[in-house]
């Protein structure tokens, strides 16, 4: 029997909690994905996270919307910290291996929702570019690639609540059948860009992440 959800969830106020904390009020308004990318944003910019891996939550991901991550693209030098599963969303949060989430540079997001009333990637970055202004001095957002269904930005904000310097953040948005895929790679420590050659594997990272449908 899978355990409830808040019995899964931990205290502390890290990727994990708080996807599941927010999106729970929302998901019969079928606004899941917004709210996700919102908590997600935030929590990279203004609250880097600190605890420790929890078990996974309940509910089985079936084979149509089982995301994948394919070899050879970087994935064998990261780990699941988290991995956190329940109505219909999914989350796992990595971590490069020899590192815990206390100490991790970097943390990368992997997260599936149902597909939300947005019409494309784009007017969800749209929407959480404006959330952000409201929480930062100054935020921008600029596309590294894009098409009708699957977005690449990168966000930088300066004099966000609570933080000093300039926070970075690499994300991809797709739709993919009923799905929305956002996979995220988050610096945590202040900075206003990747350097070359960790931007490149970064990007190779996102954009291999792939979604199963449903054979018609």
């Amino acid at each position: 029997m899978a355990a409830p959800l808040h019995a899964i969830v931990p205290s502390e106020m890290d990727i994990a909690a708080v996807l599941w904390k927010h999106s729970r009020p929302m998901r019969n308004e079928q606004l899941i994905g917004f709210p996700l990318l919102i908590c997600l944003l935030l929590l990279m910019l203004l609250r880097p996270a600190t605890s420790a891996a929890a078990p996974a939550g309940g509910g089985e991901e079936t084979t149509d919307g089982q995301v994948n991550l394919p070899q050879g693209m970087g994935w064998e030098d990261w780990r699941v910290v988290r991995d956190q599963r329940a109505y219909h969303a999914m989350v796992k949060v990595f971590v490069r291996k020899g590192e815990t989430p206390a100490t991790a540079k970097v943390r990368v997001m992997v997260a599936r929702t149902p597909k939300p009333t947005f019409d494309s990637p784009q007017a969800t970055l749209d929407a959480l570019e404006q959330t952000a202004k409201h929480q930062c001095e100054k935020v921008s957002a600029n596309s590294l690639r894009k098409s009708a269904a699957d977005l690449i930005y990168e966000l930088r904000a300066f004099g966000c609540a609570g933080q000093k310097g300039e926070r970075y953040l690499l994300q991809r948005i797709a739709f993919i059948g009923e799905w929305e895929l956002q996979v995220t790679y988050a610096p945590m420590s202040p900075a206003d860009n990747l350097p070359p050659t960790e931007k490149q594997q970064a990007l190779k990272l996102l954009s291999s992440v792939t979604i199963t449908q449903a054979a018609n």
